[in-house]
């Protein structure tokens, strides 16, 4: 009996200081599609479009569109209130003074000159010169005046149907923004400033993919790859494009370096409007594999110099036994790779470790 303790208790003993086998995960080779992408964040935007200004400043009286609204080119906008600028005033004023003294001068000078042509003292040609003077003093006092209008009134008789208080379109699109309300202030544009924008047209039915890519990815790409943008909106929304446009020259932002890209849209699955704005994600496919044989990336294993996969050969159930296999890879995606060479679709191989 005492012997019998003995063996048990040193088989025991045995078994617990003999190491448990390990084991690894099983995976499968199989026949898939894989692609290696690149991404760009950004916005879905309008190919076209422009910011509406007034050419006089003043108070925006009113705002003849709605967000939304399609226009065409020369329809009305807005109206501007004309508020005179001081300064600008009193100079027109002194010029539209200084021109009538002008002409009063040059109707006398030529009322003098015609007499004594009459009375053949002078010879035409002066007769035809102060004429000519007459003439231009009358369209000098004529242009004054005119100034002063438009100063004062935003039009003048002399401008006919141009009426720099009545903003207009200058595009066919949709209006997709107005920024200010009624009563703001507008300044015009003018070399010293880029004007106050009063609307904003787009052609909606031309949208483009507008974002920026890292510089580690930016080599990969050239124009003319296919993408697959999501818009941030609606994840299930499919929306296919074409890199377009990859810019030459790089912006540092949060110590990054980004490159601006720009894609066509070339189709969109959503049932509703694709609006300017969204923000978006392109994947732009730089490589692709299909129908190819793949495994997981834990499959492969990097020894020798060489690249190998270990294939089960033990029955299933009884203690695991692999057989080391070199292969030939291919295009990685990050989770699978292609296997060119060395295992068939369907192989059972060695993943991780198993605790």
């Amino acid at each position: 009996m005492a012997l019998g303790i003995v063996a048990v208790t040193f088989f025991f003993l045995w078994k617990q200081s003999r190491p448990e086998p390990v084991r690894y995960e099983i995976l499968t080779s199989e026949t898939r599609t894989i692609s290696r992408s690149s991404v760009a964040t950004g916005q879905i935007r309008p190919r076209r479009s422009v910011s509406v200004k007034p050419r006089i400043t003043g108070i925006l009286s009113t705002i003849d569109v709605k967000v939304g609204q399609e226009v065409k080119t020369g329809d009305v906008i807005a109206r501007v209130s004309v508020i005179p600028d001081m300064n600008s005033y009193n100079e027109a004023l002194s010029a539209v003074e200084s021109a009538s003294l002008h002409l009063k001068e040059a109707r006398r000078a030529f009322e003098r000159t015609e007499s004594l042509y009459k009375e053949g003292v002078v010879p035409r040609e002066e007769y035809e010169k102060a004429s000519h003077a007459l003439a231009l003093a009358k369209e000098d006092e004529n242009r004054a005046k005119s100034s002063l209008d438009i100063i004062l009134h935003g039009s003048s008789s002399r401008s006919g149907a141009v009426n720099t208080t009545i903003v207009r379109a200058t595009m066919s699109g949709k209006v997709i923004d107005l920024p200010l309300k009624t009563g703001a202030s507008v300044v015009s544009t003018s070399p010293y400033s880029e004007g106050t924008t009063i609307a904003t047209i787009a052609d909606v039915t031309d949208m483009i993919f507008d974002g920026k890519i890292d510089e580690t990815e930016v080599d990969m790409l050239s124009v003319g790859l296919p993408a697959r943008i999501t818009v941030g909106s609606s994840l299930d929304r499919r929306i296919t494009g074409t890199l377009e446009e990859i810019s030459a020259m790089g912006v540092k932002e949060n110590g990054t370096v980004m490159f601006s890209v720009k894609a066509s849209i070339d189709s969109d699955s959503g049932t509703t409007e694709l609006r300017a704005g969204y923000s978006a994600n392109a994947e732009f496919i730089t490589a692709e594999a299909r129908d190819v044989v793949c495994v997981e990336e834990a499959a492969i294993a990097f020894e020798d110099g060489g690249t190998y996969v270990y294939k089960l050969v033990s029955p299933e159930g009884a203690e695991q036994k692999f057989e080391r296999v070199k292969v030939v890879t291919g295009l990685s995606d990050g989770l699978y790779v292609e296997i060119k060479e060395g295992v068939a679709p369907g192989a059972v191989l060695r993943g991780n470790k198993m605790n």
